[in-house]
């Protein structure tokens, strides 16, 4: 009773923050030039957040922090994805709810690859995790077709800029006890196409 008490709270305050952002990201009714072009010298990375009994409530933020950059590579409501050209090699990826997680990637270039946005309960609002998924995983294509694409938009950039501070505070918080993990999600470079 007391966890579905919480979960009705977290959709509650999830729907309350998605009304206010929810034109942060810009639709798109195509997908991007790097999905259907991809550069020969870059990697492709499709960062998907599937329909969930959350519904559409939920949404995370997702950085490149590889180089010790804070990137943006978008705000991912739940039935978005986005793609993001990526330098290849070794990256690292973070996306953020009330905590953070991360993932680490080993990227060829002209290979496009994908990270699933999974929703988990936190205290007061969702957390989330970046789950590496091959190319071959039987849902990736339904999944995919279910979600709609967004790019960033000055409003997605202009609320990473004013939320920078709690963004860092959660990357020194959360990195070390996520470096300490001795399983960590990594995407490696076979798992592109």
């Amino acid at each position: 009773m007391r966890k579905a008490a919480r979960l009705i709270g977290i959709l509650l305050f999830g729907a309350l923050l998605s009304a206010c952002a929810s034109d942060r990201m810009r639709a798109l009714d195509r997908a991007p030039a790097l999905v259907t072009s991809p550069a020969a010298d870059k990697a492709t990375l499709v960062f998907f957040s599937p329909f969930s009994d959350a519904g559409g409530a939920m949404r995370s933020s997702v950085f490149d922090i590889s180089d010790g950059r804070m990137d943006l590579i978008g705000i991912v409501s739940t039935g978005r994805k986005v793609a993001y050209g990526s330098n290849t090699g070794r990256r690292r990826f973070m996306v953020i709810g009330e905590s953070a997680d991360f993932l680490e990637a080993d990227l060829l270039p002209g290979k496009t690859y994908h990270a699933r946005i999974v929703t988990r309960l936190g205290a007061w609002k969702a957390r989330f995790s970046l789950v590496p998924v091959v190319s071959s995983d039987p849902k990736l294509e339904g999944e995919l077709n279910a979600c709609k694409w967004v790019e960033n938009s000055p409003a997605s950039y202009a609320w990473a800029q004013d939320n920078m501070p709690s963004i860092r505070a959660k990357l020194a918080k959360y990195l070390p006890e996520w470096e300490r993990k001795a399983a960590k999600p990594f995407l490696a470079a076979s798992d592109g196409r």
